[in-house]
């Protein structure tokens, strides 16, 4: 779910029940809250304050429905190759993947999170990781460089346009064993 959908969705939940409240309070007999009521509606600036709000609560409720309508983003696909028979594409789930085998072989490196993007002539890969306290930091982002650039060449036949490593933090955890 992406985030804006999930601000828009808390925002008009808690204007829901607010609302709800209000209405229940009515409904209850509690006069307290009509008083109020009463007295805020008799003063005309109040009057546009509702207005305004409303009119932000409608496109809020509108732009919410509009979100859920448009569906899930389908995830972008790389064409490896327009052969005879069809198209070869590969999904950006299936580099995650390869991304994450190739740098297996790194030992110094903890945790690992790519980024891709799509770019005309290649992709260009953002590689966040934490490694081990004790690693060669330029030593062990060249060596992942060129195994993840290596390997996603050999195994995909992707040009690897750009490969950006960020080591974002120092893990002293062991590292999970993959079965």
């Amino acid at each position: 779910m992406q985030p804006a959908y999930r601000v828009l969705s808390v925002i008009l939940a808690i204007l829901g029940i607010v609302f709800a409240t209000v209405l229940l309070a009515f409904a209850m007999g509690w006069v307290i809250p009509q008083a109020y009521l009463q007295t805020f509606l008799s003063i005309p600036n109040n009057l546009w304050i509702i207005g305004a709000a409303s009119v932000i609560v409608i496109l809020l409720g509108l732009l919410l429905i509009a979100m859920s309508l448009q569906g899930e983003r389908r995830s972008w696909e790389l064409l490896i190759e327009d052969a005879a028979l069809g198209r070869v594409e590969i999904s950006v789930t299936a580099l995650h993947d390869m991304i994450l085998r190739a740098s297996r072989k790194i030992r110094e490196i903890r945790e690992i999170r790519p980024v891709l993007r799509y770019e005309k002539d290649g992709v260009a890969v953002a590689l966040h990781l934490k490694v081990n306290p004790d690693a060669n930091i330029p030593e062990v982002s060249r060596e992942l460089q060129q195994e993840v650039q290596s390997y996603l060449e050999e195994k995909a036949g992707i040009h690897v346009k750009r490969l950006r490593v960020l080591v974002e933090g120092v893990s002293y955890e062991a590292r999970a064993k993959v079965e």
